[in-house]
């Protein structure tokens, strides 16, 4: 009895690592998405451009992101994941320490292109090595404690980057934050026996051996209804989310008549309820098996409150209700969402899964900055949260098709 309570202890605290060392690097994946458009309006007078092309540094990463992801996928199924996320967050790091100096429009371009390639890494390393190392009862609230250190990354840049920007100036912020990424790469690797999912499940008497999937397989997993929803579903929701974090101070600032400082304090806000709804969402993921109607009604709420930032007409209490409102429901869905993407896929093909419907989240965080930044440019911000409100509806659709008996594995 002794030996199984050590065991069991032991086993807590590896799997306790393993969330932490991949939550932290999920931490700063988001913190660097979210590191420009807080310094926006101090980046466009000084280098002269549209709010357009300053949206387009933000697709530019978002587009290598869903560039790499399948690649990225297909490596960490074949050889493993943890060197692959070490020296992705790496990347991100140095990228960000060379904005330091950038002098023009195209170097600043140019560097959060590279970063994209870093970024790219994450969510399929990620999700590999938690599906492979943490136990079923468990995998729901894990998830929510990775997503939610990713929402507290958003959360931490919208808060930390504009005050720390003004104080320093905005190439030293990002400098800055690149360093920090060099220190938890280096942090990652002196952890990194926590963060071996391929080699872990193949020596685990628990678990059978990992067949890896042949190209062909793959293909079929990738064409499959479930899976092919799911990567509509992270697609639609991503334009949403990403417009929102992009340009969400420019919009309310015009829409409600608001201070910057007020409006990205509001956009902190709704990054902070992400992250306490995704811990509810964790806790609803493990304790029901109707996975497909808590992520249904909690984007339906979603869309609901982003409408509402469209139809309030001005009033300030409609733009806090609005905002922090759809931030708690997105958290909600997110757990679910992740488990839905779980269930359809064959043990050991979590990164192509993951890194195929998060290409989707990539397309969609591309698109949603450019066609935002195009709309404000146009003076529309009612049109923008009205777009953005109307794709999270039709998202709600591709749920539907995502149970398992639509499943080929």
């Amino acid at each position: 009895m002794a030996a199984v309570n050590l065991e069991s202890k032991t086993r807590g605290r590896d799997q306790g690592w393993v969330v932490a060392l991949v939550s932290v690097g999920h931490f700063y994946s988001h913190f660097v998405m979210l590191a420009l458009p807080p310094v926006f309006l101090l980046i466009q007078p000084e280098l002269g451009v549209t709010f357009t092309a300053l949206g387009a540094v933000v697709s530019a990463m978002s587009v290598t992101t869903a560039v790499g992801q399948l690649p990225a996928g297909f490596l960490v199924d074949r050889f493993g994941a943890r060197y692959i996320l070490i020296v992705g967050v790496a990347i991100m790091g140095l990228s960000l320490l060379l904005v330091g100096l950038t002098k023009e429009y195209w170097t600043l371009f140019f560097l959060f292109l590279v970063a994209g390639f870093g970024n790219s890494v994450f969510h399929p390393a990620n999700f590999s090595i938690l599906s492979a190392r943490l136990e079923n009862q468990v995998f729901g609230r894990a998830v929510s404690i990775h997503s939610f250190m990713g929402y507290v990354g958003w959360a931490g840049a919208s808060l930390v980057m504009l005050p720390l920007a003004l104080w320093t100036d905005w190439r030293t912020a990002l400098s800055i934050i690149g360093i920090i990424g060099l220190a938890v790469a280096v942090i990652m690797l002196f952890g990194s026996s926590y963060l071996s999912d391929r080699d872990y499940l193949n020596s685990n008497k628990s678990k059978p051996n990992t067949k890896i999937l042949s190209f062909r397989e793959n293909m079929v997993l990738m064409g499959s209804l479930p899976l092919l929803m799911m990567f509509l579903f992270y697609l639609l929701t991503a334009i949403s989310t990403s417009g929102v974090m992009s340009f969400s101070i420019v919009a309310n600032v015009s829409l409600f008549g608001v201070e910057k400082m007020l409006a990205s304090t509001v956009l902190t806000g709704y990054l902070v309820a992400s992250a306490a709804g995704v811990i509810v969402g964790g806790w609803l993921a493990d304790h029901t098996n109707r996975h497909n109607l808590v992520a249904s009604v909690a984007v339906f709420f979603m869309a609901s409150f982003i409408m509402l930032l469209a139809l309030g007409g001005g009033v300030l209490f409609f733009m806090l209700a609005g905002m922090i409102l759809s931030g708690l429901c997105y958290g909600i869905s997110s757990p679910s969402r992740d488990i839905l993407t779980r269930k359809v896929a064959p043990d050991g093909s979590a990164g192509i899964a993951f890194g195929y419907t998060s290409t989707g989240m990539s397309i969609g965080n591309f698109i949603g900055p450019v066609l935002c930044g195009w709309i404000l440019d146009l003076g529309q911000p009612k049109v923008l949260f009205g777009i953005l409100g109307v794709l999270v509806f039709i998202s709600i659709i591709t749920i539907v098709f995502t149970r398992p008996k639509y499943a080929v594995f």
